[in-house]
């Protein structure tokens, strides 16, 4: 009976050591996932902003410059 609880016990100890054993790299995809998220939030801003005010303007260049080219032939 003790080498069955004995072995159960070691089987316990090595499951805990290799749940606690840190893995290779983990950080690293954690932080570079972090900063894919904050690039990506950023980007949306710009692409918000840009669409509410730099967007419009440059559209109504856009299209004056291109209507002008084919009133004036």
């Amino acid at each position: 009976m003790n080498k069955l609880v004995s072995k159960i016990d070691m089987a316990v100890m090595k499951a805990k050591m290799a749940f606690m054993e840190k893995k290779e790299a983990s950080d690293q995809l954690i932080v570079m996932f972090i900063i894919i998220a904050v690039a990506a939030g950023i980007a949306g801003l710009l692409y918000i902003f840009a669409t509410g005010t730099l967007l419009p303007n440059f559209q109504e260049k856009l299209t004056n410059l291109i209507n002008n080219w084919f009133n004036h032939s």
